[in-house]
């Protein structure tokens, strides 16, 4: 047997398995970003029919993001401090407080898109009886949330990921980990 013929077929055959494996990943990709264009579309649609319009930009895609960890200080007067992680901005509702990040969790989970946030708020709202025809949705982007709630004694908290949309009827704030 001709060691160096053997070795060059193996080479070749690794070369070819690689190329296949890449454009399987790459058509896998291009058929991802497709369902997601239609998802958000069949949603624009289905909200358009019931009154809502969409005049903004929808984000295509789902991220894989932590929760964050953070120190509350609810005695300090730098309250408008803004926090951002990884582009992300952290909101603070339910008081006024002052917050520091402590860390980003070990453990990161994918957030469901845009276009599933905009049917939850929709069904939201529909429960409430908050729902009007003509509601426009202005914005919808990717945020840190911080509820202080009523508990008044905690030092540190966790700051999850939520989609914050903003519409003429004001401004929500959906749970962005899936359930």
């Amino acid at each position: 047997m001709d060691w160096s013929k053997a070795k060059n077929l193996i080479i070749a055959a690794l070369i070819v398995t690689n190329l296949l494996i890449g454009w399987q990943y790459l058509s896998m990709l291009h058929a991802e970003g497709a369902r997601a264009d239609k998802n958000i579309q069949s949603a624009c649609e289905f909200l358009e029919e019931q009154g809502m319009k969409v005049s903004a930009d929808i984000p295509v895609s789902s991220e894989k993001l932590p929760v964050l960890f953070v120190s509350i200080d609810r005695e300090s007067e730098d309250a408008d401090d803004e926090i951002e992680y990884k582009g992300r901005p952290l909101i603070v509702r339910g008081g006024k407080a002052s917050v520091r990040l402590l860390e980003p969790g070990q453990q990161a989970a994918w957030t469901i898109s845009a276009s599933e946030a905009l049917l939850k708020l929709y069904a939201q709202l529909s429960q409430e009886g908050s729902f009007y025809s003509g509601m426009e949705v202005k914005s919808a982007d990717l945020v840190y949330l911080l509820s202080l709630g009523d508990s008044q004694s905690a030092a540190e908290d966790t700051a999850v990921p939520a989609w914050r949309i903003v519409t003429s009827g004001g401004t929500y704030y959906i749970d962005a980990y899936a359930r």
